[in-house]
This record gives C-alpha cells, structure tokens and sequence, in this order.
C-alpha cells in the first residue's frame, strides 16, 4: 500500500472487512508495527510524539470509563493533556449532539451515542489532522447526515479528515479523494469524480410509447451493445455520444420516448466493479 494525503482534504479509506482499514491507520499512529516499508506523519523531520500531539484519532470502538459521565470523560483524557478547559467540553459536546445527556454515565449511552463522544473526544486540543475508522457506526439515520455534515464541516475548517468506512454513498459525498484496499492491498486511489468518470459507454434508461417495438428497433442498431427490460424501462448501452441517436431512431419508427435518464455510475458501483476483480 502506498499513498499521500494532502494537508487539508477529506482521505477516504475504503474496503471490504479485513481489507486493513483499520491495520493501515493503526500503523499510521504507531500502534502496530508494519514488517515493512514507512510511514510518516507530516514531515521526515517531525518527532513521532511531536507528530501525535497535532492528531486525534478514533479508532475502532471508542473505550471511555463506564462510570463517568461524558463530560467527565472528556474531562478527564484534557487533564492528561495539561489542560482544564470547561467551555471546550461544552462547545464539543455541542457539536457533536450530546448536550442533553453530558452529564449521564457513558454506560447508559446508546451505540450512537458512543460514537458522538469520540468524536468530541478526537477533537479536544483543536487537532490539525483527524483519523475517524468507521465514525458513524451503530448511528441512526438523522445521527449518520449529522456526522456527515460535521465531518464535511471540519474538512472545510482546513483540518486533514482520513476517513475509515463501508458506507460508501457517505464517503462519495464528503471525501475529496479516496484510497479503495482489499486484502492487504491497494486497488485504487483518486479523485472521486475521476474514479467515477464515464468511459466511452454508458447505460441509459427510457421508457417509450411501446417498448415491445422499441427494443426490436434497438436491438438492430449496431451501436446498441446490450439490451434488457425492467419495471417497465428500456436498458441500453450505447456510445456516450449516441445517446441522442437512441430518440432519432425510434421516431422514425414511429415511436417515441416519454422518459430517458443517463445512469451515472456511483462509488459503489465502481467500489464494487474494482473489489470483485481482486
């Protein structure tokens, strides 16, 4: 595996469980040995410890003591650090939505609510880079768009997100670039809208005013490559560049289109087309 992430982008870690998401971050921190290669943070130059006090990090299931409420939690780990900062536990605690029930025991905290407290937890002492693996686990739907839209909203800040995940349309939206792993190894990396750029040949597709007819006349055009039905739609793939060819032909067959939709690939599709290859 080998990849850069840029001061101040969203990195998305994605793959398949067991891929090494969360074995390639734990290197990155220190906290497993890799049997070889490098991994640096930051610059050559800067001192691993000097390195670690510049990050916060979330790995796995975050662990707090059972007993303590969350504010005392937090409190507790900035004491480690030196520090005694009361309004930043209760800005944090805002942030991440757990205001009403700072002061409960973490062991009374539902799953989601767990995950918030790491969350605020990553971010105590204001850290320049972020390492979030799997930041919206256990997470209803409101929590996850929540999270979505805090990460989104720290990545804009100017802070450095690497981000672990499976929830790839989460990812799609809040990741500038993306690093795709399976089985130890990496299969892609890039821009998001590069990944997903179309090839030459895309599947469109329409519903028309008889699509028994419709598909006899595209299936006789030597530019149509696959034909299907579903639910009432015409599927085609056909030359990107032939996708207004497909309404042409069909008037002059007398019949004619009531709907046509282009199918923009997804990160998931395309995550799925690179992992099935491995």
């Amino acid at each position: 595996i080998s990849f850069n992430v840029k001061p101040g982008e969203t990195y998305g870690l994605l793959g398949p469980n067991g891929s090494g998401k969360t074995t390639t971050i734990s290197m990155l921190l220190g906290l497993i040995k890799p049997t070889s290669g490098k991994t640096k943070l930051f610059n050559d130059d800067t001192p691993r410890s000097e390195a670690l006090q510049r990050i916060g990090a979330m790995v796995e299931m975050p662990a707090f003591y059972p007993y303590l409420s969350g504010r005392k939690n937090l409190a507790y780990f900035q004491g480690i650090a030196g520090k005694h900062d009361p309004r930043e536990i209760d800005t944090l605690l805002e942030l991440v939505g757990l205001s009403d029930r700072a002061d409960s025991p973490f062991r009374t905290y539902s799953l989601g609510m767990k995950q918030r407290l790491g969350l605020a937890f990553t971010l105590l002492g204001d850290p320049e880079v972020l390492f979030l693996d799997e930041p919206t686990n256990g997470m209803d739907p409101a929590g996850v768009a929540e999270i979505r839209e805090l990460i989104q909203r720290l990545g804009a800040g100017g802070r450095t997100v690497i981000l672990s995940s499976h929830l790839l349309h989460e990812v799609e939206q809040v990741c500038d670039d993306v690093a795709i792993l399976s089985k130890g190894g990496l299969l892609a990396q890039g821009k998001v809208d590069d990944l997903l750029q179309p090839d030459s040949t895309g599947r469109v597709k329409l519903r028309t005013t008889d699509n028994s007819k419709a598909a006899e006349v595209l299936s006789a055009l030597d530019w149509v490559t696959d034909i299907s039905e579903e639910e009432g739609l015409i599927i085609v793939s056909v030359p990107n560049e032939r996708t207004s060819d497909i309404s042409i032909e069909l008037s002059r067959a007398e019949v004619y289109v009531t709907e046509m939709v282009a199918e923009e690939k997804s990160l998931e599709q395309y995550f799925l087309e690179v992992t099935s290859e491995s």
